[in-house]
């Protein structure tokens, strides 16, 4: 199980249901493997809080026009192809049983995280992405956090309601959400500088620190796409929001994992 944390007012009961948690994933030369193949190709900057990756499609969700993010047109749909990654590293993620079949992962996305920049709160797109959500953390930890969809993130008056949990996301490990956990919980990484770790220690977030992961999902034909020629010139997403969206959920106009 991962170290987690609940809130003071954490109106829950336990972890939610569909979280799965695999600590040591991948060995220490598997991760160093992996940062190798991160090396190899070209980080995206389209958004100010973290780099970019993709190996398969090219997807990221954003309400603006970004064919770089949300391309329509079939050439630029495609990234890094999957088997740049390591040979091992699909097929055991498919023994996990997450996903049913190889073609249901036909994203890998990485991102990486420089000092204590982080990520919204939010609940991936259903339109846009499959049921089953896995990400592979790099080389630093970090703590995210999961707050009921119906409750908002912060309280109106901008203090902490601590109706949340904070899981503890360890180098190497591999995070899931399905069912409960990815539909009825936003998850999001907030810009805390320190992160307290299981044995009385802490982590600052400082200039030293770099941590990649690798989101392993499948996108849908239902996603949003855009033709060559609409792409807002110049545009350079500086900030993460949410909007209302489907199912009656928050969703994030940048997504994770």
């Amino acid at each position: 199980a991962p170290h987690v944390t609940f809130g003071a007012k954490f109106q829950g009961c336990g972890l939610p249901e569909g979280l799965r948690y695999s600590r040591d994933f991948v060995t220490e030369d598997e991760e160093r493997e992996l940062v190798d193949v991160m090396a190899e190709g070209a980080w995206q900057n389209n958004l100010k809080s973290r780099a970019q990756q993709f190996f398969g499609l090219v997807y990221y969700l954003t309400t603006h026009n970004v064919t770089e993010l949300q391309p329509g047109d079939e050439y630029l749909q495609v990234g890094r192809p999957l088997e740049e990654l390591p040979s091992w590293l699909l097929p055991r993620v498919l023994d996990t049983g997450v996903f049913d079949s190889a073609e249901e992962i036909n994203q890998v996305a990485a991102n990486e995280y420089l000092g204590s920049t982080g990520i919204s709160a939010h609940v991936e797109d259903p339109t846009s992405f499959g049921a089953n959500l896995g990400t592979l953390s790099l080389l630093e930890p970090v703590e995210l956090t999961l707050t009921p969809v119906d409750v908002p993130h912060v309280g109106q008056s901008g203090i902490d309601h601590e109706n949340w949990i904070k899981v503890l996301l360890e180098p190497r490990s591999l995070f899931v959400l399905q069912g409960e956990s990815r539909y009825r919980y936003r998850h999001g990484i907030r810009k805390s500088k320190v992160i307290p770790l299981p044995d009385g220690r802490s982590r600052r977030r400082a200039d030293d620190y770099r941590r990649i992961s690798l989101t392993f999902r499948e996108l849908l034909e239902s996603r949003r796409k855009l033709h060559a020629g609409s792409s807002e010139l110049g545009l350079l997403i500086s900030q993460e929001r949410t909007r209302p969206g489907p199912l009656g959920l928050f969703l994030e106009e940048a997504s994770l994992r």
